[in-house]
Parts: structure tokens; sequence; C-alpha cells
């Protein structure tokens, strides 16, 4: 800088010193001498100077105060080739350097070589405050290699209009709704705020009107705001925008659209902006003005309607004036109903009447009529259009749906509402029309729906599946559906059942059932009433031929149909031209048929008269009924005819008695035939008699037909110890298995030492019986026999063996059954009875009158087909299918024996001399037929088992024919019980096999002992006959003798007993007499022999009877009885499982049904929060249980273990399910107390469980009712307030009890499984320590009790979708806190757990000691399968089901 600078000075003293010299050179010129005497002086040299001049491009600048910079611009010219400075300088004036400009500026400016112009830039300084205009001035100065020249002062003018304060709207136009009550015009301020300003804000009315408010109408628009001080805005310092209220009046008048002005005057502190003016526009009123519009945007209306009424409104404040709009329809796009196919076009004009409202536009909608066809949902469209008076609202246009997918959707029902069918119709073909659309296949189910009228018992069901679909071929209107009847033959008054209809389907396309969805079946059973009726309406007899003879005539009463009731008739006879008590014998008779009774017969006796006379009638009536069936053929004529002739055939010689073992070998027959095998009686025209060879000629020639030869058999008692013979009596008894009018006689009608005696009349071809002729008796032999007793002579029997067994469900034959076999020693001339009720009077029991029926309904008494139950101890086999061949001749020959004796004699193995009786019955069955009842009701077994027992009486005679015992029969009775006993272990049963109590062995005795029996209290009472044979009486004491007849036993010293003298005839001539005598004590055995002694006392011949008798006492007789009888006590019954199923499902249906059809997959489903879990609890339906029993929850627990751990029942482990605390639980409640609803857990987390037992729910009476089934229900959304992935546990405890005990509520009587009870109300504070540590108190105490009161488990795990739940629920949190320290908590639940600890072993260790169980399973674990089932893990099994008397 310092180099230029002295350049610079250089040159301007170069500069003038050439001016200096230029004016010398002047003056030289003036002054030649001095010129001339100057010597350096040049003359005419010429001298060019080159300069810049440097300027102002304008003296005056105006700049506004808001361009951020002023720009002066400076002008050079001149010699350019140079670099030429200028300084500036700034001078104030009203504008200030600081204030006005930025006091920071350049102070030179450089123009650079060439350059011409240059800008001079200050910053300007903008405030808010307005000022006037304002100035300063720019002067140049100190030019550098240039010269200044003019202008070179420039004045500086700031305009700052920008901040003026200035007042304007922000636009220009306003719109506004006539209901708007006031409207706010915004008057915008800009420019200086610093101080106020004032304006006036007026209207100034346009279309519409304006009013002053004392003045206001209702014409008016708006309220006017008047152009005076009353309408002046005042802004405050720093206010920028004030609103200029207008108030707008809204009255009930349509009005068009009207305006008025808002103006802004006289404006103090600033002016008025561009927009100083602002027109409101006041709207046209929507409310007030009449809109058109249809009531709704959518209108479905089905096919076969007809038409449809589309509603066009009108609404308005102001309905003053007449309107009209026109409404038409269209198609939609895409085409879908067509106008004149599916509806006719509508193009109408509707005029709306000052007032009126509403006006409805109807549409006719087109059907396809005689030839449906399914079209679906088709749609059309209706307008409103050109609208006069009034304006178009929405909805303006309206869709009108045509449904065709219902009217003409193939639609199926039955024909009818009811039907009636007879039972032995079979079937019944019902119905099932279709309308609609039938040109497609169509399906549909047609299913039954029990009443009164019972599945499979009345009629076959057509289950709710695909089996049952009716098809419907296209075209066709109607098919049937069947369903099967079951014809039986049990009269049942009129039953019901239901058919309906479900599932409707259709080939490509929807289907639907019609109002008679369901129809009524009655089923009548006119087939089976039963009816009464005589066989025959006419009958000839006739008349005996001999006086001492009567015919007997054998009237047979029918009864058809239902046999499973009883009915009664009475039969009487009326005289004809035949005279009663002359001709025959009158009777009046009551024929009761008992149950499974079809035939009875009723005798009448004609009589021989000896008289000649000509056919004699008289008549049979049947009158009186009793019960429910009718009486047809209630009259038969009897016709009494004379003989043709004189009975002149006979046998050519007698008969002969053999026994069956020699019928083929009559030659050689021995002379005393074996005692227990049939006899048989050989006439001369048998081809088995000896002689027949010779006499077989003569009966063909007489026209004797061997086949009708008539029978009859006389046996005596065994030949006394004096060698007395007894007289030969005829056998009359006849059984309901054996008959003794047969060509061989049983062998239960004889004994050893019985003389045996037959007659046979012959008959000839044309059925006159002839002469009777009698064989040589024949002494039955009392050395040989084919079953004879250990010890010959000896009464009583043989010990038998009984077995029980539950069959189980495997069983192919008899599933789920209890099979009750007896075995009987057999000895010669024995018949075994079995029953279940008590036996006696043997004449009628063994006879084949109905009072066996309804005694004995579970006994060896009843042929096969007469029995009640399902199975019985006789079958229709007359051969065991195990033996081949015969053991004896003749064994199996129905001809000579016939098919009823060998069905029961089937049961007898002849080899081994032991009948076998076997036969198979449900639970039900014993209890309600066999006398069976249920009398121990949950008792305690050991600790971990309980059992219910069922006991049946058995009772068992072995009964030996007499012709001198009273009716016929001795008989040994014995009576004991079978025993089922159900043992529940961890809620099931444990199995090993069922067993019955010892049964009482037989008596034996002498003297015609009657009966052996053991009384309620252990003792044996005996009974016995005497005949005495002297005149006189055996007496129990005598005043005249000091001897008394007495009973003792040599074998049994230690026996006393009690003799009774029962019943005497009133006679001195070979009296009979009933004795008993008692055991004063009661022994397990009293086989032995017994010595009775009893005082004969005998009378003169002369002395009649009289009490009390008069006689003479004599030594005693001595008779000597051997018996064998054993007493057991009852075994330890038998233990059979029972299992009980643990479902769980989603389905209400499901649960409250009967579980007949299964419940297949509809069990343990996956549970998602908001579902309601329905549990049940069921005996294992395979096991038949009946309805004997029956099942009760009583409490239910819900828990989750830690980790994975699956809750076990296993007591010797310290496990005990949901019920105890385990340190590997982390959740448990108790949900459901029937007993003690106060201790029960009602929620988690806030969510209610809403847990109810079935019989809380009224809903549920269905499944309550039902015997060995019981149930409850939760919501599941409480379990999902927890981690996804836990598990949960139900933990149910119920109870098994005899079912009339579960009717009455009765507790303590039943087998109940885990019931606890508990006082504590357990609160959802399981979050706390110390709700843990009462909820482990609690569990302790439920599970302290298990094994003392019959107490179990069952267990199921519920299948959680968390998938569902997780987009539902959010995982919950307890925030619960609690003040309680933590540290004293653990200590107490520490010491608390230990001491209970303790104390659980050292019971558990004292109660092992002081038990002593039975044989049961050990180390059995309860675990909780997948499906619901609880089962048992064994590692010992007992099995132990026989015991032997």
């Amino acid at each position: 800088m310092s180099n230029s600078m002295c350049q610079i000075k250089d040159v301007q003293m170069f500069s003038f010193q050439v001016m200096s010299n230029h004016v010398k050179s002047n003056q030289a010129k003036s002054n030649p001498i001095n010129s001339e005497s100057s010597k350096n002086v040049l003359t005419n040299q010429p001298f060019h100077l080159n300069w810049a001049w440097i300027s102002l491009e304008s003296k005056e600048i105006e700049v506004n105060e808001t361009a951020n910079k002023l720009k002066v611009k400076l002008i050079r010219r001149g010699y350019l080739g140079e670099t030429s400075f200028v300084t500036i300088n700034v001078i104030n004036a009203t504008a200030k350097v600081g204030e006005d400009v930025h006091k920071r500026f350049a102070k030179q400016v450089q123009f650079n070589p060439g350059q011409t112009e240059k800008t001079w830039r200050v910053k300007l300084l903008d405030d808010t405050v307005f000022e006037e205009k304002e100035t300063l001035q720019i002067k140049l100065s100190d030019p550098i290699m240039s010269i200044i020249e003019k202008p070179d002062l420039a004045i500086i003018t700031i305009i700052d209009d920008e901040d003026e304060s200035v007042v304007q709207f922000e636009k220009g136009v306003y719109h506004v709704g006539e209901d708007i009550g006031e409207v706010l015009i915004p008057v915008k301020r800009t420019g200086d705020l610093s101080d106020e300003f004032m304006v006036i804000c007026s209207t100034k009315q346009g279309s519409a009107t304006g009013t002053i408010p004392s003045t206001v109408t209702s014409f008016s628009d708006y309220i006017t705001r008047p152009d005076d001080h009353r309408s002046i805005l005042r802004f405050d310092k720093d206010e920028d925008v004030k609103y200029c209220r207008v108030m707008i009046i809204d009255d009930s008048l349509f009005e068009d659209e009207e305006e008025f002005t808002v103006v802004l005057s006289e404006p103090m502190g600033g002016r008025i902006g561009g927009v100083n003016a602002s027109k409101v526009i006041i709207e046209p009123d929507k409310n007030d003005e009449p809109t058109f519009y249809f009531g709704k945007g959518e209108y479905m209306v089905d096919e076969s309607d007809g038409f449809v009424e589309v509603k066009v409104w009108r609404t308005g404040t102001d309905l003053s004036k007449a309107s009209s709009v026109t409404v038409r329809s269209r198609r939609t796009e895409p085409r879908s109903a067509e106008a004149g196919l599916d509806y006719i076009a509508v193009n109408r004009i509707l005029e709306y009447a000052p007032g009126v409202t509403m006006q409805l536009v109807r549409i006719t909608i087109l059907d396809d009529l005689g030839r449906p066809k399914v079209e679906g949902l088709e749609k059309f469209q209706v307008v409103l259009r050109m609208p006069m008076g009034a304006m178009l609202g929405e909805p303006s246009m309206a869709v009108i749906t045509i449904n065709d997918s219902v009217s003409d959707v193939p639609s199926m029902e039955f024909k009818e509402d009811s039907y009636t069918v007879y039972e032995n119709d079979g079937i019944i073909e019902v119905t099932v029309k279709r309308s609609g659309d039938t040109s497609k296949e169509a399906t549909v189910r047609c299913y039954t729906r029990q009443n009164t009228a019972k599945v499979d018992t009345d009629y076959q069901e057509r289950p709710n599946t695909n089996v049952s679909v009716v098809t419907f071929k296209p075209g066709k209107s109607e098919e049937k559906c069947i369903v099967k009847i079951t014809n039986d033959t049990t009269f049942e008054r009129d039953e019901e059942l239901r058919l309906v209809l479900g599932n409707p389907l259709s080939d490509g396309g929807p289907a639907k059932i019609g109002r008679e969805n369901t129809t009524k079946i009655l089923i009548k059973d006119i087939g089976d009433k039963p009816v009464i009726r005589l066989k025959e309406t006419k009958y000839i007899v006739k008349e005996p031929m001999f006086k001492e003879e009567t015919s007997i005539m054998k009237v047979q009463v029918i009864r058809d149909g239902d046999l499973s009731d009883t009915s009664v008739v009475s039969v009487n006879t009326k005289d004809g031209s035949a005279e009663s008590g002359k001709d025959y014998n009158p009777i009046y008779k009551k024929v009761t048929f008992d149950k499974n009774v079809s035939m009875q017969e009723v005798e009448i006796e004609i009589l021989y008269d000896g008289q000649k006379e000509m056919r004699e009638v008289f008549t049979v009536h049947l009158r009186n009924r009793k019960g429910i069936a009718d009486i047809k053929n209630q009259k038969a004529i009897v016709f009494i005819e004379e003989r043709n002739k004189v009975a002149d055939v006979t046998l050519p010689s007698e008969p002969m008695v053999i026994s069956l073992r020699d019928y083929d070998n009559s030659e050689v027959a021995v002379e005393q035939p074996y005692q227990g095998y049939p006899v048989v009686c050989l006439t001369p025209c048998n081809p088995k008699h000896p002689d027949y060879p010779k006499t077989g000629a003569i009966c063909a020639s007489e026209g004797i037909n061997d086949t009708l030869t008539l029978y009859r058999w006389r046996v005596s008692a065994p030949t006394g110890v004096d060698g007395v013979s007894n007289n030969l009596q005829s056998v009359e008894s006849n059984t309901f298995f054996a008959n003794t009018r047969g060509i061989s006689l049983d062998s239960i009608y004889f004994s050893g030492g019985s003389r045996v005696q037959c007659g046979a009349r012959a008959v000839n071809m044309e059925g006159d019986p002839g002469s009777e002729l009698l064989s040589e008796p024949v002494i039955i032999s009392q050395t040989n026999g084919l079953c004879e007793p250990r010890l010959m002579g000896s009464v009583g029997a043989e010990p038998f063996t009984a077995k029980f067994r539950y069959t189980g469900p495997d069983d192919p034959k008899h599933p789920n059954k209890v099979k009750v076999a007896v075995t009987i020693p057999h000895r010669d001339g024995m018949l075994p009875v079995v029953s279940t009720n008590q036996l006696s009077n043997f004449e009628l029991t063994l006879s084949k009158d109905g009072t066996r029926l309804a005694l004995h309904p579970c006994s060896n008494l009843l042929d096969y087909d007469e029995i009640p139950t399902g199975y019985g101890f006789i079958t229709n086999a007359t051969k065991d299918i195990d033996v081949i061949g015969e053991v004896e001749p003749y064994q199996y020959s129905s001809e000579i024996r016939g098919e009823p004796t060998l069905r029961f004699y089937k049961n007898l193995n002849l080899e081994a001399c032991v009948w076998e009786f076997e036969s198979y019955f449900d639970m039900s069955e014993l209890v309600n037929e066999c006398g069976g009842s249920i009398d121990t009701d949950g008792q305690v077994l050991n600790v971990k088992q309980s059992y219910v027992s069922l006991r049946v009486p058995l009772h068992v005679s072995y009964v030996f024919h007499s012709p001198v015992a009273t009716g016929g029969w001795q008989h040994y009775d014995m009576s004991s019980q079978l025993q089922l006993t159900f043992v529940y272990d961890t809620a099931i049963l444990w199995q090993n096999g069922i067993s019955s109590p010892e049964a009482n062995t037989g008596l034996q005795g002498y003297l015609f002992p009657t009966s052996m029996r053991i009384g309620d209290n252990d003792r044996l009472t005996v009974a016995f006959r005497t005949e005495a044979r002297f005149r006189g009486q055996f007496v129990r004491d005598h005043p005249g003798s000091e001897m008394e007849s007495m009973v003792m036993s040599t074998d049994r010293p230690e026996l006393t007993f009690t003799l009774k003298l029962i019943r005497s005839e009133p006679t001195y001539e070979n009296s009979e007499q009933l004795w008993e005598f008692e055991s004063d004590f009661a022994v397990r055995d009293y086989s032995g022999m017994y010595t009775i002694k009893l005082i004969p006392c005998t009378t003169p011949m002369d002395q009649e009877y009289s009490l009390p008798i008069t006689c003479n006492p004599r030594d005693p007789l001595t008779f000597d009885l051997p018996i064998r009888f054993q007493q057991v006590s009852d075994p330890v019954p038998t233990k059979f499982s029972l299992n009980t199923d643990f479902h769980l499902m989603r389905k209400r249906e499901l649960w409250l049904s009967d579980g007949s059809m299964g419940f297949g997959d509809e069990t343990d489903p996956a549970f998602s929060a908001g579902d309601r879990l329905y549990g049940r609890v069921n005996v294992d339906p395979v096991q038949n249980l009946g309805d004997s029993f029956g099942l009760s929850i009583e409490k239910v627990f819900l828990c989750s273990g830690k980790d994975g751990y699956i809750p076990k029942y296993n007591p010797d482990n310290q496990e005990y399910g949901c019920l105890a605390d385990s340190p590997n639980l982390q959740y448990t409640f108790k949900i459901m107390d029937k007993n003690a609803p106060y201790s029960i857990v009602k929620s988690f987390r806030d969510i209610p469980f809403n847990a109810r037992l079935a019989n809380e729910d009224p809903d549920a009476i269905k499944l309550v009712t039902q015997p060995g089934a019981d149930g409850f229900h939760i919501d599941c959304t409480p379990m999902f307030k927890v981690d996804a992935g836990r598990q949960w546990f139900l933990h149910a405890i119920y109870t098994v009890r005899s079912q009339a005990n579960t009717q009455r509520g009765i507790r303590s009587a039943g087998q109940q499984h885990h019931v606890m009870t508990s006082s504590l109300d357990i609160q959802d504070t399981i979050e706390s320590e110390f709700s843990l540590v009462v909820r482990n108190k609690r569990a302790k105490n439920d599970a302290a009790g298990i094994g003392e009161r019959g107490r179990g488990t069952n267990l199921a795990r519920i299948n959680m979708d968390y998938d569902v739940e997780k987009n539902i629920f959010e995982v919950g949190h307890n925030t619960t806190k609690t003040e309680i320290p933590l540290l004293p908590i653990v200590i107490a639940i520490a010491v608390l757990l230990l001491i209970c600890l303790i104390v659980i072993i050292f019971f558990v260790r004292r109660r092992r000691k002081s038990t002593s169980p039975p044989p049961s399973p050990t180390n059995t674990i309860t675990v909780a399968t997948g499906h619901g089932s609880s089962r048992i893990v064994s590692a010992n099994h007992y099995n132990n089901g026989n015991s032997e008397v």
C-alpha cells in the first residue's frame, strides 16, 4: 500500500512539474529575450494528459425500509487503464446512521482497470415503528487516480409505508347459513401496532334486510350495525385483529340466497386497506327448504311378495307451498333385475299439497309364476329427479333388492303334520314334499326323535347323520321317508315319536326347511293288545263208558298279544240239554294269566249217567275280565256224545317197567332199575317189548295205536326198617319240566327201595281208550345208582360251589354282566332248585302254575321262554355242546323224555354227578328283578379304598319226591347272599373278580325229614315228620313218666337242642306229627349222627281222640339221623373295577345328552378365551350298571403346574393332584363346592369363573336326572390371564351311591371321592404370600381326609388354544401391592410347612401300623389321560373270584 501511495505522489509531482514548465515556455514566447536567455526551454512540444472522472449515477435515490440494503451506483469515465479510488461519506439528516442504516459500511470504492461502474451497498435497518419519509446524504470525496465530477452528492429518501397501521377485512366475501346465529368477520390490522387504532365497522343493506335490535321482525335477516360511534372497533396497543359481530336472524321461512355488506370507515390512528368492504352472503337455509328423500336407501323384498312400497318423504320447516318430484326406476350397472321380467318400471310425478309430508310409491314385483327358479339376489334402483319447490335430500336413490334366494329356494317339508301307523305294519312311509326350484337334485335329513315311543324298543332310529338322507331327483317334488316300526309282543298304549327334517342341501345352490319341519307319528298297538278267547267255539266229547270213569274235557283259554302283564278271566259252564251234576261237573273258575303265559287249560269232568240219550249240550263262557285284555269268542258249545262202541280194545298183555338204560335190551333188563335214571313203561305193542314179535300182530289187528297209549304211574315210599311196605300211590305231582303221564317217569319221583308201577290204557285208531292194565311193581335198587350219596341212607346235601364274576367289557358274548354260576353235587333222585327268593310250598312252586313266574324271576324254575331278564339258568339248548355222544342210553331223547326235561337236565354233568347252573345279569336286574338291595353305601375299606355293597339273596333247596310227604315233596333249604362290592381306589374300582358268600350246607336226616335250615341266629333248625305205627301219638313229655323226648348228638356232645311239637293229626290211628328241633348254640359244622328219642304214648282201641290227649307213656323210641351240614362265614367280597370318564366339551347340547350315541371327537377340544367349558363325569357306559347307582359331583378344583408339571394323585408319594399344596403347583383354586359354596374362589384377576354345578343350572335337569352322570360348566377366560403355554387341570370330586339314596340326597351314605369341607373364604389374592399360606392350609385340610370317608379323585387336562387368545387379550398382570414385609412371611411359611410335613408323616405311619387292609392293589397312581378318563397304573393285581362251601 505504501508503494502505491508513493507512486501516486510521484505522479502528482510530475504533473505539477510539467505544468510549471509549460507555463515557463509560454512566458518565454512572450518574452523572447528570456527564452533566448534560457537554454533548457523547448518550444512547440505537444504534451497529452489521460485522466479518469468519477460521479454518482443519480443525485436522488428513494428506497423502501424493507429493501434490506441501499444500493448506490458510481460511474467512472475517462482513462480506465489505471485503478481509481474514491471516498464515500454518509451525512445524517432525518435518517440516521445506526438507526436507519447500519453503521458499518465501506468508506472507499475501488474501480479496477477497465471497470466503469461500481455499486456501493449499505444495510438498511427495518423496524416495526411507522416513520414518515426520512433522508440522508452521500458525498464523494478524496479521489485517487481520478477526478470527482457532478453529481457527487445524492439525497437518499427512505420510505416506511409498510409500517403504517392499516386495517382491512381478511376476505371480501363470507358465506354463512341462516342458522349460524351470528357471524364474526375478522378485521385484520397490520403495520405499526405500537399505538391504538379505531375504525367504524357498519353494515350496508343488500338483498338481505337489516334492522335494529329494538325493531326485530320475522322478516329481517340480520341486525344492522349503524355507521356511527356505536359500531366502532377499537384496537388496543399490540392488538392485530378485531371481529365485527353481526347477528343473523334465523326464521322459519325458506328464502333464496341473500346478501349484505360490511364496510370499514373513518379510521383513526392509521388507514384502511384495500379490502375495506366484505360481502356476507346468507345461503338458503336447508332446514327451511323442503327436502325430498327416500325413507330408506335399501329395500329388500321377496319375489313372492308381489310388490314393494317405497316411501318418499318431504320434510322441512316451511311446507306451506305445493311442491313435486319425479320418481322413476332404472337398472343397475352391471345389470341385475330387468324391467318387465322381474319388476314393472315406474316413472311417476308425486304432487305434494301444502302440509303433505309423505307419499307411497308401489312397485310391482314379478314372480316366476308356475316355473320357480332360484335367481338369487337381483337389484334395481329408484331415483328422485326434478324437484319443484324443494330440493333433493339423501338418500335420493334407493336400491331395491329382489330376494329370490328364499321363495324359490327348494323348500322341503312334511306333507302332513301327523301320521298314524299300526305296530304290526312294520314300516310307515312319510311323504316329504319339495316346493320352489325343483330343477336340481336336493337332499334333506329325515331323522327321528323319541317321545313316548323309544328307540329300538318301538322303532328303528333314523339318526341325525347322512344315513338318514332323503334324496329328491331333478323334477321330483315328493319322496318318502321310511321309518321301520318294531313289532314286539308287548302291548303298549298309543305312543308318539317325531320325525324332524334338517340339513337341507341342493345341488349348486341353497335349500331350506319349510314350516312343517316336524311331524308326529302315532303308533297304535292293536295287534299286541291282549285278547283272551276260547280256542274253540265247539267241542265234541264222548261220555265215559264205565261208571267209575270220568272223561276229562280240556278247554283251552288262549291269550293273544302282549303276555307281559297279568290278566284274569272267569270261566263258567251253563246247562243246555246236558244237566250239571248229572252229565258233567259244573265249574266256575278264575283263570289267571301270569306274565308270559299264553294258554291255560280248564278241565271239565264229563260224567257217566248210564242212560241212552241223544247228543247233549252245555256251554262254556268267558266273563268278568280284569286287566287290559279284551275278550273274544266268549262262548263255546260242548256236545256230549254216546260212544259208538264198547271199549273193546285192550292190550294183549300187561306192560312192564324197566330202566331207560335197558330200553334197547328189555330181554336182559335188570330186575331192580338203577336209582337216578328214568324208568320206562313198555307195552306189548311197543317194538321194544321182548314179546313184541308175538304181540305185534295182535296189536295191529286190534287197531291199537301205541303212540296214543295213555300212561299213569304209581310209586310207593321205600320200605321201612321194620320191613313193612308202603302203599302204591298215584304220582300226580307234575313239575314244570317233567310229566307224570308219559311213557317215562323221571328219576326225581322215586328213590332206592321205592316200588314203581305203571298203568297203560290202549287207544284205538279213532282215539277211543280201552281198558287199563297195570304192570307188576318193580323195586328200585338201593345199592346201584348213577350218583350215589357218600353215606347211603343219609339225607341232606353235599357241599356246593358258587362263583360270581364280573365279565367286563371285553367279554365277546356277555359284556358287562355279572355271571352267576352255581355248582351243586348231584345225588340220585335229587332236584336242585336255585332262586333269589325264599323257596316254599314246593307243590305249587314246582308245578306249571304261574306262581313261580311271579315269585322266582331269577331262578332255574323258569324255562327259557319264561324268563323276564336278559338271560336265565335254563336255555333253549337240550344238550351240552361240549359233550360228545351220550353218557347213558336215550339220555337226550326228546320223544321219550320231552324237550322241557332235556333243557333242565342239560345242566347236569352225569359223568361228574354235578349240576352246573349259569346265568348272566346286569345291575338293574339284580336290584329290580332279583330282590337285591344296596345296603352298604360308602364304607371305608382302608386308607385309600372304600366300597359300596350290593347284596342279592341266594336260596338253594335240595328237593326229593316222597309219596308220604306233605304235597309230595321233601326239601332241604339253604340261604345265603350274593355280595357284590364296588371298591374305589383313587376314583375308580380295582378289579379282583366277584365271589359269593359260602352257602349253608344242606341238612341230612332220617324219619321223613322235611327241611333243614340255618336261621338268622346261625343255629341249626331241622323239621321232620313222624308217623306213628301204633294207636296213639308221640309226646314230648308225660306226667306219668320222668323221661321226655329229646335230641342229642354223640359227634357233637357240646350241642344241646330244643325239641318242639309243631302239629299233630287229630287221630290216634297212624297219626302224623310235625316236629322241629333247634340247636341252642351256633357252630360252624353241624355234621354228625343225631339221635332223636321220642316217647310213644299209646291209647286203648275204643278211646276217642280228645284234647288234652289221654295216653300211656312207653319207653322212648330211638331214631338215628345222619346229618352232614356245615356253615361257613361270609367270604370276603370280590372287587371289580368301575371306570369313570371325565369329558370336557364345548357344546352344551352334547353335555346334556344321554351319551347313548357316544361323544365322538366332540370331547377334549381346544378351548380359547371367551369359551364356556362343559365338564361331565359319568360311569363308563360299557359297564351297563343300569339305574342302580347314581353319580354326583361334590367339588371341583382348578390348578396349574410349574414348568410343565402334571398333577398326579398318589397319596403314598404325598401327591394330591389339585387338592393339596405342592411346590410344583403354580395356581390352585376350589371353584365349586356343593356343601360349602362360601369357600370357593369366584374369580381370578378380577375375571369371574362363573362356575356352576349342573344341579345349580335349572336348564340342566336333563343331565342331573341321568343315572351315573353329573356335570358342571365354567368360563375359560380367566385361565388365559397368564403366560401363554400354561396348562390347566380340572380335578373333580364325586360320589357314587345307590340311586335311592341319590334321589334322597343322602350324603353320609354315599361313596364319596375326595369330598372335602373348608370354612376358609379364599379370595383372589394368589400373588400375595399371605394368601398362598392360607391356600396351602385349605388344601391340606381338603387332602387330609382322603380315605377316611371313601374319597377319591379324577383329573382332566384342559387343552388351551393360545393362538386365538393372544389376538384378543394381553397377558394380565397383577399390580396389587402388599405392605406386608416379605422376609417374615417367607420364614412363617417355611416353619408352617415343616410342621405340617411332620404331622402328616406321623399320622400316615400310625395309620399304616394300625390298619391291616385286605389284599388290594398297591403302588397305584392315578393319571389324567388326554380324554379325561382316569386310569390306574399298578404293580400288583389280585383276582380271586371263587368260593366253595
